[in-house]
């Protein structure tokens, strides 16, 4: 089965950074939801929370900083590795998901390349 990636883009000033404690809660929560109905089909990934590098080339050097960490107007929040039949069966995945309420989700579909 192909697979697809859903790019989870975040819009500037869409999430609610003055929320109540509960207000939060109730977000995670609903990321929570969808995530998991969405990681619990076959050969969904997703980035781990946290942690990451990030590598530019500074002069003839690599400089290489903790991340993630972006400088653009729209920042990648994270992606999830889904298995779907097709693009339309993709969109039906990322339809319900609450980042939909502060960004975007850009759906590509993954191309196997050739060894050697």
């Amino acid at each position: 089965m192909p697979q697809f990636v859903l790019l989870l883009r975040d819009a500037p000033g869409s999430f609610p950074l003055d929320a109540s404690p509960e207000e939060m809660q109730s977000i995670l929560g609903r990321y929570r939801e969808w995530s998991q109905r969405v990681r619990t089909a076959p050969g969904s990934q997703k980035l781990r929370d946290r942690e990451g590098r990030v590598v530019r080339r500074d002069g003839t050097s690599l400089a290489v900083t903790d991340g993630p960490y972006a400088e653009s107007r729209e920042v990648l929040g994270g992606f999830f590795v889904v298995d779907a039949d097709d693009y339309e069966h993709a969109q039906r995945l990322a339809a319900d998901c609450p980042h939909l309420d502060y960004g975007s989700i850009e759906i590509r579909r993954i191309e196997v390349m050739p060894r050697g």
